[in-house]
Parts: C-alpha cells; structure tokens; sequence
C-alpha cells in the first residue's frame, strides 16, 4: 500500500473517508494561505446560444490568452480554467488586485477591435471581465482545483454578482489590502448589493490615467 506521502490528492480524500487521520497530510501538503482571483467573460452563455459551442470556445480561449499574462506578472498562478471561468492564486493580497486591475485594462485593449453585437447576429462582440478577489486558508491542488470558503467567496462574487468590468472583493481581501494602491478607489457594497452575495464585499475601481 502506498504511504501518505506518495498519494495524489483524490487518493489522500479517499482515504481520509477511512482514516480520519490522513486530513493532516492534506492540509499539511496542500493547505496555504492566499489570495484568490475568480475571472467571469461576460455574454458566453448568449454567444453559445447565438453561435454555437465551437464559436464560443475560441472566444473563450481568446479572453483567456489576453487576461493571463495579468496573472503570471504579479506573481500569480492559474490553477484552472471551467467553461469561461478562470482561477488563479497569489501569494499576497496587492498581487491579486495588481493582476485583477491590469486584467481589465488588457481586456479593454482586446476588445479594441471586438465591434460586433450579439442582439445583431454579430459574433465579434466585446468580452468583459467580472472578477472576484477573496483571501484566506485555502487547499491548493496544482493545475488542478482549489477549495475554501474565500475561494467559494470569490467565485460567487466574480460569477454572480459583478457587473461587466467590475472588481469585488471580499471583507478579508479587503482587510489584507488595508489602503488599496493609489490611484485606487474602494467602497462598501450597498446593503441590497450585501443581500444578493449574502455576505459584505468592497468595489474596487481604477482611477489612474492610462
């Protein structure tokens, strides 16, 4: 039988259902604490609907390709992608909303020349970004998953509530940032903005010129 040690993530939580014990190598080799970056492409599900599943990847792929390069220069590290849905961890709070604010501005650039419209039947339309920040303990598992409540936090902030362009964050983000960059801007989401997430999150908005 395989030590611990040796085992992969699935087999070390399927083991764990046997030997309670085993979640102290999980946590020991997969648990750290980082900040999460959730990323959303706006209209997918319309273009799908509009153009079909091939049409939509190679948009996928596209908005992908433009908004990585964000993550990897501030340090940050794609876990996965899901359908038009990006993960990425940092080791740092600043890092994760350096890459998210930087994103945005490369996916302003990428859509420079998008000037469809998808109610016209037009498939070059714009991409917005919508991303969730979140901060915490997390599990880990390289080019694989991630899993913790800041995580679940950050994607529901990033897929359900953002608005196009728009960078949410949670309070413990918000709390590791402390004063956001210069230039920066942060506010407490309205009260019915709070309902909608079922938890406090801050707007953060990028005021610097170009």
């Amino acid at each position: 039988m395989k030590s611990t040690a040796d085992m992969s993530f699935d087999e070390l939580i399927e083991h764990a259902a046997i030997e309670p014990s085993v979640s102290q190598e999980i946590e020991r080799r997969f648990r750290s604490v980082v900040a999460i970056l959730v990323v959303d492409f706006s209209s997918m599900r319309a273009r799908m609907d509009a153009f079909g599943v091939i049409s939509t990847l190679v948009t996928i792929r596209g908005a992908v390709r433009a908004y990585e390069p964000a993550v990897k220069g501030a340090g940050g590290v794609c876990v996965k992608t899901v359908a038009d849905t990006l993960f990425a961890v940092f080791p740092d709070a600043l890092s994760a909303l350096d890459a998210a604010l930087d994103g945005h501005r490369r996916m302003a650039a990428h859509n420079e020349t998008r000037k469809g419209n998808i109610a016209h039947g037009e498939a070059n339309a714009p991409i917005h970004p919508k991303s969730g920040l979140g901060f915490g303990p997390s599990l880990v598992i390289p080019d694989e998953n991630l899993f913790g409540p800041e995580v679940n936090r950050a994607f529901i902030l990033g897929e359900d509530i953002a608005r196009n362009g728009e960078i949410l964050a949670s309070r413990a983000f918000s709390e590791a940032i402390g004063v956001p960059p210069a230039g920066v801007g942060a506010h407490a989401a309205p009260h019915d903005r709070e309902q909608e997430s079922g938890f406090p999150f801050h707007i953060y908005t990028d005021y610097r010129e170009e």
